[in-house]
């Protein structure tokens, strides 16, 4: 009788990948627009803030604001991505909270993706742009990098 081996979760391994392929993306993109709004005079308090864990947060404080929360959760079926975009006009007026989950897929030519609505598939670059465009709304009138 031989020992049994413990069954992988589906696609555990390439949802590690891509989480790991995310957040170095999202990492670069705020370096990136941080270098930007820096010549216009932005204060260094209010520059896109980048923090990578079990989670991920993005945020720039000061008005108007943006915070993007994003995680990974290994569900028996698969990994999945779940995420909340919240953020405040000014003082009183917040804009309307953004909530998403994403779960990792194969694609049929078998890269690993995340499934967006309707069956959008994005890369982790362009799911780190998707995440990034938030804040523009932080920093109206400069024209920030776009990939």
């Amino acid at each position: 009788m031989s020992a049994a081996i413990p069954a992988r979760a589906p696609l555990s391994q390439e949802g590690r990948e891509y989480w790991t392929n995310l957040t170095t993306e999202c990492e670069r993109q705020a370096i990136a627009m941080n270098a930007v709004v820096s010549g216009f005079g932005t204060m260094p308090e209010s520059l896109i803030e980048c923090r990578c864990g079990n989670d991920l947060q993005i945020r720039k404080s000061g008005y108007p604001s943006t915070s993007v929360r994003v995680s990974i959760d290994y569900c028996s079926w698969g990994p999945m991505i779940d995420g909340v975009i919240t953020g405040y006009q000014d003082e009183a007026q917040e804009f309307c909270p953004e909530e998403f989950t994403v779960p990792i897929a194969r694609d049929l030519d078998g890269s690993v993706i995340a499934i967006y609505e309707e069956g959008r598939s994005f890369s982790p670059r362009e799911l780190a742009s998707y995440l990034m465009q938030s804040f523009r709304r932080c920093f109206p009138g400069v024209s920030l990098p776009c990939e």
